[in-house]
């Protein structure tokens, strides 16, 4: 089953407690229940098996040309560059 958006949360793999940083590669989404199960340790320590293993997103050119809307401005921070198409022409 799939928990509401309002029960999930950020869960960094390896703890921030245990110097894990917030990076692609070191945070899944999971509802609050497991987050709060895992709690500072590994999924494996917690004996609990990631159902994906987190990594940098693979951006689409056809991800651009929603840059041009306003709307969606605020998602450049997290684009690693990303430009919309009217400013890389």
């Amino acid at each position: 089953a799939t928990p509401p958006l309002q029960q999930l949360s950020l869960d960094h793999v390896v703890p921030r407690s245990r110097g894990g940083d917030t990076s692609w590669e070191n945070v899944v989404c999971c509802c609050l229940k497991c987050n709060t199960r895992k709690g500072g340790r590994t999924p494996q320590e917690a004996r609990m098996k990631l159902l994906s293993h987190p990594h940098r997103p693979v951006h689409s050119p056809l991800l651009i040309h929603k840059m041009d809307n306003p709307k969606y401005i605020t998602w450049r921070a997290f684009l690693g560059g990303a430009e919309p198409a009217s400013e890389s022409a």
